[in-house]
């Protein structure tokens, strides 16, 4: 049985299998090599289930157009935008809406796993903006249209 039909995949996996262009699973030592990046947080287990059942793709959503980033791309481009230098260690940018919104991952242990949304030209830790408390929530969110790309931007 392939990764992808699992009976134990997550919910909120299974309900945007038809429109997701997923890449292949990510693999154990992936994952390991995205753990050690952020060694200092715990990564929230829906968001590795995610990686494990896609790594990185895109979608687009009655109403939004995301794009996730391979865990390859997360640990390049994080460095790249000089994530952690502006927004700190808890927080990893995982994503866009293809433009210039970034889609983060908070790691802190007061708002684990809630995602948050910054200006990739204004990352400025004071200009983030509360999205949903958790990767599968996103999804929820983005699959009954009640994100839209206006309601990501800062």
């Amino acid at each position: 049985m392939g990764n992808r039909n699992r009976p134990h995949t997550p919910d909120f996996i299974r309900s945007i299998q038809s429109p997701w262009l997923p890449e292949a699973g990510a693999p154990t030592d992936g994952l390991r090599s995205l753990r050690e990046h952020w060694a200092e947080a715990a990564i929230p287990a829906d968001f590795m289930q995610l990686l494990r059942w896609s790594n990185g793709g895109r979608c687009l959503f009655p109403h939004f157009y995301v794009d996730l980033w391979s865990i390859a791309s997360i640990i390049e481009l994080n460095d790249s935008y000089q994530v952690r230098r502006y927004l700190g260690d808890s927080l990893m940018g995982i994503g866009t809406d293809g433009g210039s919104a970034l889609i983060a991952l908070d790691l802190s242990p007061t708002n684990r796993g809630q995602i948050v949304s910054f200006d990739l030209g204004n990352l400025d830790i004071s200009q983030g903006k509360f999205i949903a408390r958790s990767i599968a929530e996103l999804f929820r969110m983005f699959d009954s249209g009640l994100l839209t790309s206006n309601s990501l931007y800062p």
